[in-house]
């Protein structure tokens, strides 16, 4: 798995944002943050299971986010595993080359996405490679106007799950059980 900071050298490339790049977290943006970043800044229904890639600077300069459409990278060299639904858009799992031994893998886990259509189980990825892009997750109907508004960004996962896991259950109704799967903070890979 490529370091943490390698991926948001790949994200500011792959976006045309330059090298002198700060990406910034409101404190509900972290892995196991318990609070929003969004709309009345309470409380989630659960810990964060990752971190939020959506502000940005250069050095000093003016606040931006990512925009619907931005350019998602593959985080490592690995093999797309599934692409499932999630709340507000596409989730695209991969397992890394690099493994880990024992009974367990761990999985990067792209969340918020339209993945691109050349994605689909079983296809191979190189770290950098761009992989999708970030979901308009705006509301487009009065029945989805309830749900909060949200800026388009990335949720990024690394999720340690048991080796046995059929590929088809690598989804959010798994990912959200913490007595079955380790969310790990990907910070720290």
């Amino acid at each position: 798995m490529t370091r943490f900071t390698s991926y948001l050298a790949y994200l500011a490339s792959a976006n045309n944002l330059g090298d002198d790049i700060q990406w910034l977290f409101y404190p509900g943006m972290l892995a196991e943050s318990t609070s929003k970043w969004w709309a009345d800044f309470g409380d989630r229904h659960a810990s964060h299971e990752g971190i939020d890639l959506c502000f940005y600077r250069k050095r000093g300069g003016t606040i931006r986010h990512l925009e619907t459409g931005a350019a998602v990278p593959a985080w490592s060299n690995g093999t797309v595993l599934h692409i499932c639904k999630d709340f507000l858009g596409h989730t695209l799992v991969v397992e890394p080359d690099k493994k880990i031994a024992g009974p367990t893998r761990i999985l990067e886990v792209f969340s918020h996405l339209d993945p691109h259509k050349s994605m689909a189980p079983g296809t191979r990825v190189k770290a950098g490679q761009n992989i999708a892009r970030t979901s308009d997750i705006q509301p487009k109907s009065r029945t989805q106007a309830r749900r909060p508004v949200l800026l388009p960004h990335l949720h990024l996962s690394c999720i340690e799950v048991p080796a046995d896991t059929p590929v088809t259950s690598l989804n959010w109704s798994l990912f959200c059980l913490r007595k079955k799967v380790n969310v790990l903070n990907p910070v720290f890979m």
